[in-house]
């Protein structure tokens, strides 16, 4: 393939790469000073998402609280596809009204049989929305999401459609007695996952892959981000089509791959602090092979964040809408005071 790369874009995505890795050794303090060498698409409160799976925030959320919490495979399973179906950073502590993470956990098998529950949700994501407190992610399209989602609740409950908050959640519910969660947990590769996700209808390529990469940090799940199977999004396709070209007719997720296998020679190593080669929860390893260099799943990542840079350094204007969906704390206390009763989920 490498005949057919632009070289110059190569380089420019390795600068991009390094540089979205240098901003993340300084916020994690191994740098002392971060220098986006005056380009404002680098700056400091510009949203990228690293390509280290570990220094991804959802990705490590998922880890820290999800996956060892001590939930049925079905729970978890929902708990880490909502991380995505909505997106905004503190989704579960809203959903619950519950401030600790590890504890902030929705229960779908109760919120399909006890309206009580559900109606204690509706209210929490209403006094949310009227906080102004972010439930969806701003980087992502749910057009799709939003429309399976309240057409399963109005099918199921004989209702006039409409779109409440919760119809993402009620949906994804309905993925338990349905069979998808248990096809899921017992599926033995990425790109099985990828195609039981894909099934539901409403759910497509995009959110398919980054689903099934979301369980892979699963332990009890046999799947590997890093496997030879990638179905790139949006962000990814258009850097790519900027490094090969718009008529190269190589499968993207192939480019991907190659990439992934090739990287240290076309942009070379990048420094993956050794604090962040796994993630570590009551004395387990969550990963079982460590993040020492890119994966798969990263590259991926990766290449789509420099889509985005790409976009941004060439319209500037757009730079102050990159901001990630993430709760004002003072706004998030304020929710969690008024009229907030903790009450145990399990």
């Amino acid at each position: 393939m490498l005949d057919q790369v632009n070289m110059d874009v190569v380089r420019d995505v390795g600068y991009f790469f390094n540089k979205v890795n240098e901003r993340a050794l300084w916020q994690m303090g191994v740098n002392e000073t971060y220098d986006s060498g005056g380009d404002a698409a680098l700056g400091e409160t510009v949203e990228y998402f690293h390509p280290q799976l570990t220094l991804d925030d959802r990705m490590r959320y998922i880890m820290e609280n999800i996956v060892y919490s001590g939930l049925d495979m079905d729970n978890i399973i929902c708990n880490t596809i909502i991380s995505h179906f909505y997106g905004g950073r503190g989704i579960h502590q809203i959903l619950t009204r519950d401030p600790d993470p590890k504890t902030a956990l929705v229960d779908f098998k109760r919120l399909l049989e006890d309206e009580d529950y559900e109606k204690t949700i509706r209210k929490n994501l209403e006094d949310a929305v009227e906080l102004g407190l972010p439930i969806y992610g701003t980087t992502e399209l749910r057009t799709s999401l939003f429309g399976a989602a309240n057409t399963h609740v109005s099918e199921v409950r004989n209702q006039e459609r409409d779109a409440h908050k919760i119809n993402i959640l009620l949906w994804v519910a309905s993925f338990i007695p349905r069979g998808i969660t248990g096809r899921m947990s017992q599926a033995q590769s990425l790109r099985e996952m990828y195609n039981i996700i894909t099934d539901i209808e409403g759910v497509g390529q995009y959110y398919g892959y980054h689903c099934s990469t979301s369980n892979s940090v699963n332990p009890n799940i046999n799947i590997n981000h890093d496997e030879r199977f990638c179905v790139p999004g949006p962000g990814a396709r258009l850097t790519l089509d900027i490094m090969f070209g718009e008529d190269c007719n190589i499968p993207y997720g192939d480019r991907v791959i190659w990439f992934r296998e090739n990287y240290k020679d076309l942009i070379g190593e990048i420094y993956l602090h050794p604090s962040t080669h796994n993630v570590v929860v009551n004395g387990n390893r969550v990963l079982a092979e460590e993040q020492n260099d890119l994966k798969v799943y990263g590259c991926e990542v990766g290449l789509c964040q420099y889509g985005v840079y790409h976009r941004l350094r060439n319209n500037p204007q757009l730079i102050n809408r990159r901001k990630v969906a993430r709760a004002d704390g003072a706004l998030m206390e304020s929710f969690f005071n008024n009229n907030f009763q903790q009450q145990t989920l399990f």
